[in-house]
């Protein structure tokens, strides 16, 4: 079985058999734009499609992922909802400096915006149609920032998870109305050639919201953001931080979907849980930044044998993590079988 990147990638999201898993790192929150790749272009790289879509290419040459995935960070539907964003450059991650609304009325009561033409979407819609004309069996991985962790960076979180007790209600109508924009704009990013949509929530955790509350106000977000990927001809994966052993119950309804832990899961026990839902992850990313490539092969290789789908990074990646590391993760998998 000799299959291309892009190929092996579908089939596993198809359920179907593949010659061994595939090794991807999908952009967004989980994005291998390190500093030893974006020192070498201009600070540019989070605005400017073509240098963008560059970066994403020079990600996959260095490192051996089998994806090409933009963006680099999980700002740019905040911005659109009026949120501050500071782009950082080589050596600092994008970030929230202020929240772009104090109520969550003040969310809801604005038109809803396109993601044609809103704040940095473009630059990505842009950057996916450069990837998708020049990488034909390489698969590209559009991302979208999960339903919690997109309104926490609209307003503060503090105030939103007391509202969550105080006005459940008033909750769901603003995640139903973010999500809303989620599912233009990932429809817009597979229009413009996405193969699959990255769903990143790390707000969403079982830690900070229980299954109860994951259930009551997540689920029904991640359901109908699968549903309507799905419809439009994309793949999905859906990353969940933290432990979300207490969810797996919850997540089983998102059977669409590739389901991506943390590294603080037990993904073979996880597996099992799921039964036949494919599993993504969880390469501890401390252990990527800090340590020793043959202790990040030995761990690889145990996921390989546990019979995991999707080799990744669990977590979002230092920008200081030495791309030797990112070589002994891809490498080990693309000898597994043979």
């Amino acid at each position: 079985m000799n299959l291309t990147e892009k190929a092996r990638l579908k089939a596993v999201l198809a359920k179907e058999k593949t010659d061994r898993p595939p090794v991807i790192c999908s952009g967004g929150m989980m994005s291998a734009a390190t500093t030893a790749v974006l020192s070498d272009f201009t600070n540019n790289f989070h605005n400017d499609p073509v240098i963008m879509a560059q970066v994403a290419e020079r990600i996959r040459l260095n490192t051996g992922f089998e994806n090409l995935g933009v963006p680099f960070c999980m700002t740019v539907e905040a911005e659109v909802f009026g949120s501050t964003v500071d782009l950082g450059d080589a050596g600092v991650e994008p970030c929230i400096t202020e929240y772009g609304a104090g109520e969550l009325a003040a969310i809801t009561d604005r038109p809803l915006p396109d993601p044609l033409t809103a704040g940095r979407s473009p630059v990505i819609l842009a950057a996916i149609r450069e990837l998708s004309a020049r990488n034909q069996d390489i698969p590209i991985i559009g991302n979208i920032t999960g339903p919690i962790s997109l309104t926490t960076s609209i307003i503060d979180p503090l105030r939103f998870f007391r509202l969550m007790r105080k006005a459940p209600a008033e909750v769901s109508a603003t995640l139903d109305y973010v999500t809303n924009y989620l599912v233009t704009f990932a429809q817009a990013q597979i229009a413009a050639g996405a193969d699959v949509i990255a769903i990143a929530d790390p707000t969403a955790t079982g830690e900070i919201l229980g299954n109860v509350n994951f259930q009551r106000f997540v689920t029904p977000m991640l359901l109908r953001l699968v549903r309507e990927i799905k419809n439009a001809g994309a793949g999905v994966i859906v990353h969940i931080c933290g432990d979300a052993t207490v969810l797996l119950d919850s997540l089983r309804e998102l059977n669409g979907a590739v389901l991506s832990f943390d590294s603080i899961v037990n993904l073979p026990k996880a597996k099992v849980v799921l039964e036949d839902i494919p599993v993504m992850g969880n390469i501890n990313t401390q252990m990527l930044h800090t340590g020793e490539p043959q202790r990040i092969s030995s761990h690889v290789e145990n996921l390989l044998t546990q019979g995991i789908d999707i080799i990744a990074p669990a977590c979002g990646i230092s920008l200081a993590t030495p791309q030797i590391n990112l070589r002994a993760l891809t490498t080990v998998v693309k000898r597994f079988g043979r």
